[in-house]
């Protein structure tokens, strides 16, 4: 019986989703509704005593990857469709709104480096030359223009594990992004194909998990059934390799102390860098299976 009325309440909500868009005023009407569904996960307070363990992670996320097509398209910002933009248009917008309401970019958690100390905080000028750059043209003049989303190769994410004790869970919380792109001077001369490697800024995230939350992410399978990005990124949704961890060496990088053999491929030590970042996620994924093992 419970199965049964889990699925005509799935099936209702269905039926509800589909209705608000057939139903709709204005096309803005369907789009509202849709993000009013969506309820985002609140971060709750934790006590230090009850954190057990926990190890600071830094990951890469490749848009190139099947699996993280949902952050990068559509790769057209011009375009207006209801509901469809990337994660970078919706970060870039929010950016941009955020200062032009206030220059002084005090509500704004931009950071240089992913230590996030008040130091490294960037100025609303520091932030457009990160992600920007003047286009001089013959007909249009100059033009300032933002990074595009097709532009935007990545994104670097800093979390931390953590085993609550309270629980007995092993968590994750999600602590800064920082898009990983074109650099703005080739754009700015025109380089073809651009190397899309360049890092920007670092973002805290809980300062931009609200708006995340205020689009959806565009699901092939069932335009139905669709979640924010907060959603997507907090619940880890996506593909990534662990590029560096928080270690008695400095947080070095994986590619610090896997080096390249004499003889071998470029292939072969990416492999290895690989095998190393799965190998340390492993590890990480044991901890909770270890602690019910003593």
């Amino acid at each position: 019986m419970r199965s049964i009325a889990a699925f005509f309440i799935l099936f209702s909500n269905l039926i509800f989703s589909q209705v608000d868009l057939i139903n709709a005023k204005k096309p803005i009407d369907a789009e509202k509704k849709s993000i009013n569904e969506i309820t985002p996960l609140e971060y709750g307070t934790i006590d230090e005593n009850d954190i057990l363990w926990s190890r600071v992670v830094y990951e890469f996320i490749d848009l190139n990857e099947k699996l993280n097509f949902p952050l990068l398209f559509p790769t057209n910002d011009e375009q207006n469709k209801i509901g469809r933009k990337s994660i970078w248009r919706v970060l870039k917008e929010f950016i941009v709104n955020k200062i032009e309401e206030d220059p002084s970019g005090k509500n704004l958690e931009i950071y240089k480096f992913d230590e996030f100390s008040s130091e490294d905080k960037l100025s609303t000028n520091e932030i457009k030359d990160l992600m920007s750059y003047e286009l001089i043209s013959r007909k249009a003049g100059t033009q300032t223009l933002y990074v595009n989303s097709n532009e935007i190769g990545g994104y670097n994410i800093k979390g931390i594990w953590y085993f609550d004790k309270k629980y007995s869970e092993l968590k994750y919380r999600l602590l800064g992004i920082q898009p990983v792109g074109a650099n703005t001077e080739d754009l700015k001369n025109g380089v073809q194909n651009p190397n899309l490697g360049s890092p920007y800024f670092w973002i805290w995230y809980p300062s931009v998990r609200e708006e995340l939350n205020n689009h959806l992410v565009f699901n092939d399978r069932n335009t139905n059934n669709r979640i924010s990005f907060d959603d997507l990124l907090i619940n880890r949704r996506f593909s990534s390799f662990i590029y560096k961890y928080n270690n008695l060496y400095g947080d070095r990088e994986i590619k610090d102390y896997i080096k390249q053999r004499p003889g071998e491929s470029k292939q072969q030590h990416n492999l290895r860098i690989i095998l190393e970042s799965e190998r340390i996620k492993k590890e990480i994924l044991d901890f909770e299976l270890d602690m019910w093992g003593y």
